[in-house]
């Protein structure tokens, strides 16, 4: 089990992180500081797997104390989620070896995929299995060649902006929803909600089955697809 640590200086978004992490297989929560002082504290007791980490703080700034903690040789991996969106942020946390840089306001398929990704990084480094120039470009790409992700390539009338609408909102229910429920979400036509979300149960990132309605016939319900 991956232990995350989780630095937000908003309680309630950082409550929304802490649910989003338990959504996902093989990590849990271990504490949540609401500043770099109690991250400090929990850092010398916890030893997380994993710090979810912030940038604004009102004791200081999230950046610099991840450069406190590489100059304390603390290895502690980190990814950055932050509504930081400067090129000099992601520049000096490139220097201290982030693992990921996530800019608010996140996806769940987004925030999913990095702590997926970061979970077969680390099984891969405790396999100590042999080193090949394939495996080594799939490191530092924090990908392997075989996956496809899922924005590439997409088809013809399906763009990246609402395909992130259309799993956020599956995110934020935990009942299948119809794509008449998902059009009322977004505010789009059910036509288009119906496309979206057949492309994503063909690319097995949502499971779909068929309930019957107050007229009884079948009406196709969605939902997204747990990590197991």
């Amino acid at each position: 089990m991956i232990k995350v640590l989780i630095a937000e200086d908003d309680p309630r978004i950082a409550l929304l992180h802490q649910n989003m992490v338990q959504k996902i297989a093989n990590f849990e929560v271990v504490a949540i500081a609401n500043t770099l002082n109690e991250l400090k504290e929990y850092m010398d007791v916890i030893h997380p797997d994993l710090l979810l980490l912030d940038v604004y703080f009102p004791d200081g700034n999230g950046i610099d104390f991840l450069g406190w903690m590489r100059s304390n040789a603390n290895t502690t991996d980190v990814i950055l989620i932050t509504a930081a969106k400067e090129m000099a942020s992601l520049e000096k946390s490139l220097r201290y070896g982030v693992f990921d840089y996530l800019i608010k306001p996140i996806m769940f398929y987004r925030f999913q995929t990095s702590l997926q990704k970061f979970y077969d990084y680390k099984e891969k480094v405790i396999s100590k299995e042999e080193l090949s120039q394939s495996k080594v470009d799939a490191f530092f790409n924090k990908t392997m060649q075989s996956e496809k992700p899922l924005h590439v390539g997409l088809p013809k009338g399906v763009d990246s902006i609402t395909l992130e609408k259309i799993l956020s909102a599956l995110h934020q229910s935990c009942a299948f929803c119809s794509a008449s429920e998902i059009a009322e979400m977004l505010g789009i036509n059910r036509t288009t909600a119906r496309r979206y979300l057949e492309y994503l149960v063909a690319s097995a990132k949502v499971e779909v089955d068929s309930l019957y309605g107050s007229v009884g016939r079948p009406e196709r319900k969605y939902k997204l697809k747990t990590t197991e």
